[in-house]
């Protein structure tokens, strides 16, 4: 399944998911990250020495979701500000002082 806005593919099933009791706010596309980073967890009852490898997996991925969704904040800024530009630019501002219908 393919995420509109994002290079990353969804890897996990919805079904799989539900299975594996992701919660909503976890359900993106770094959740086949998660599942095995819980079960580990589970396994080594939350021990915060263990299961080191598979957090530090998920957490770059998560990392890297963050600054992606960032750049295209970035970029969409930059559209908006440069369209601003533009209509400055051609005199279409705002006047401070509006017209009344009898003026």
């Amino acid at each position: 399944m393919e995420v509109e806005g994002s290079s990353k593919k969804m890897i996990a099933t919805q079904a799989e998911m539900v299975e594996a009791r992701v919660p909503l706010a976890y359900r993106d596309q770094c959740a086949h990250l998660l599942i095995p980073l819980n079960k580990c967890r589970q396994s080594e009852l939350y021990l915060p020495w263990k299961c080191e490898d598979e957090r530090h997996i998920y957490e770059k991925c998560e990392y890297e979701l963050v600054m992606e969704r960032m750049l295209q904040m970035q970029k969409i800024r930059e559209q908006e500000a440069k369209l601003k530009q533009s209509k400055v630019e051609q005199g279409a501002t705002i006047p401070l002082i509006p017209k009344t219908a009898n003026a």
